[in-house]
C-alpha cells in the first residue's frame, strides 16, 4: 500500500501506509492560470499566490465535506434503526437526548422513529418491520406467553403521570366522595386513580370517570364534570399555563413503577447481539446525560423543540420528570416486581408468569459495566 495516500484508502488501513503521503490524484485537477491562454507566462510570486489560492480552494472544499457529514459518513457507515413510538414523549427523553447529541451516530446508527399504536409492535418486531419500540407492556405480556420478544432496558422506571385538578382543590385529600377523570376502565390510569384513592384514603364515593381523550378530559375537569384527571406531564403542563388547572401529584412520586424502556425480538438479541449492545449503550449515555445537571438546559431544549413548548412550560416539563429516569436502563428488583404487578391488574399479565422469560437485563449490565457506570 505504499505511496497511496490516505485520502484514497479506508480508515482502517491508515496504519500499513508508509513514508509521506502524496496528495491524491484529483488534486492535479485543480489549475489555475495567469494571463490568458496557453502561453501565459508566471513569475515566481504569481506562482506563490497561485499556490496559496490552490491551497485555500482545497481547504475549503474538504471543511465544506466535513460539515456536510461526508467525512464522518465514509469514516462510519451508518446503519439505520428504526424504533417504534406512540409520540413524543418524556417517558423515553433519554433516547431522543442520544439521538440529538450524537450518541447513535457515533456507533453507526442512524436512527428513524416510526409512530405507532403499541398494539401493533409485536407482529411488527416479530416481522421484521421494526427494530426496537419503547412500550414495553405489550411485549411483555407477549412474552410471558411465549413470544419470543423481550424487554431489554428501561428508561423511566416511576410512572410519569401526574394528577390535575380543578383550581380550589389543592391536594389529593380534597378529593374524598369527588369525580377523578381516566382513560379507561382497567388501564394504567384507573389503576393509579385506584391506588390513590387507596393511599389518600378517599372512601368509596369518590369514583372513576372514563374519558379516553387527554383533551376532552382536561376540559371536563375545567367544566367541572370531573374534579381532578390522570395527565402525561406535558398535557399537565400545559392545562396549568393555559386552563388555568392545579398539578396536585406526581404520580411517580408514590408509584415506583417502570413505564417506557426498549423491547427488541429475541432473534435480533441472539444474532445481532453487538448491534442490540450498541443501541442500549448509546441509550445509556442519554440517560446519564439527561440525569446531568450540568446538562440541564441543553435538555430543556431538547424538550423545547421535541414536544413544541415554550422554555417556560418545557422547564417545568423537566421538573416534574427528571427524578423518574433509571441511572443504566435496569430497574431495582422492587421497581421490576411492581411492574409485573401493574401489568397483571392492566394488562392480563398470567399471573404465574416468570420475570425470566420477559426481561433480559444482561445487554445493559454489560453495556453499564463498558461505560463504567456504576
Amino acid at each position: 500500500m505504499k505511496n497511496q495516500s490516505k485520502l484514497d484508502v479506508p480508515r482502517e488501513h491508515w496504519d500499513r501506509l508508509d513514508g509521506p503521503q502524496p496528495l491524491p490524484e484529483w488534486f492535479g485537477r485543480f489549475r489555475l492560470r495567469v494571463g490568458v491562454g496557453n502561453d501565459a507566462k508566471c513569475t515566481s510570486q504569481d506562482k506563490r499566490g497561485l499556490n496559496m489560492r490552490l491551497t485555500l480552494a482545497v481547504v475549503t472544499l474538504l471543511a465544506s465535506l466535513f460539515c456536510n457529514g461526508f467525512v464522518g459518513t465514509y469514516a462510519i457507515a451508518q446503519t439505520t434503526v428504526r424504533i417504534a413510538t406512540p409520540g413524543p414523549s418524556p417517558s423515553y427523553l433519554p433516547i431522543e437526548v442520544a439521538r440529538k447529541n450524537g450518541f447513535f451516530r457515533k456507533r453507526g446508527i442512524n436512527v428513524e422513529y416510526i409512530q405507532m399504536v403499541p398494539a401493533i409492535s409485536v407482529p411488527a418486531l416479530l416481522n421484521g418491520e421494526i427494530d426496537y419500540s419503547t412500550v414495553p407492556a405489550p411485549a411483555a405480556v407477549a412474552a410471558a406467553r411465549g413470544l419470543p420478544v423481550r424487554v431489554i432496558s428501561f428508561t423511566s422506571v416511576k410512572l410519569q403521570h401526574t394528577l390535575v385538578s380543578r383550581p380550589e382543590i389543592r391536594s389529593p385529600l380534597d378529593l374524598a366522595g369527588k369525580k377523578i377523570g381516566i382513560a379507561r376502565a382497567g388501564d394504567l390510569t384507573a389503576f393509579e386513580a385506584q391506588f390513590i384513592i387507596g393511599k389518600y384514603r378517599l372512601g368509596q364515593d369518590t369514583t372513576l370517570v372514563s374519558i379516553p381523550d387527554s383533551s376532552q378530559r382536561l376540559e371536563a375537569v375545567k367544566l367541572g364534570l370531573v374534579d381532578a384527571a390522570i395527565q402525561n406531564p406535558v398535557h399537565a403542563v400545559r392545562a396549568e399555563e393555559m386552563m388555568g388547572l392545579r398539578r396536585i401529584l406526581e404520580v411517580g412520586d408514590i408509584l415506583e413503577i417502570p413505564q417506557v424502556g426498549l423491547v427488541t425480538s429475541l432473534e435480533k438479541i441472539n444474532n445481532n447481539r453487538g448491534s442490540v449492545l450498541q443501541v442500549v449503550e448509546a441509550m445509556i449515555e442519554g440517560l446519564i446525560y439527561t440525569r446531568s445537571q450540568s446538562h440541564r438546559e441543553e435538555v430543556i431544549n431538547i424538550i423545547a423543540k421535541w414536544v413544541s413548548l415554550d422554555e417556560v412550560k418545557a422547564t417545568k416539563v423537566y421538573e416534574s420528570v427528571k427524578n423518574t429516569f433509571s441511572r443504566y436502563g435496569v430497574p431495582s428488583q422492587k421497581q421490576e416486581s411492581a411492574y409485573l404487578s401493574m401489568l397483571k391488574a392492566t394488562a392480563g399479565l398470567p399471573e404465574n408468569a416468570s420475570p425470566g422469560v420477559i426481561f433480559e437485563f444482561s445487554l445493559a449490565e454489560e453495556a453499564a459495566k463498558k461505560l463504567g457506570v456504576k
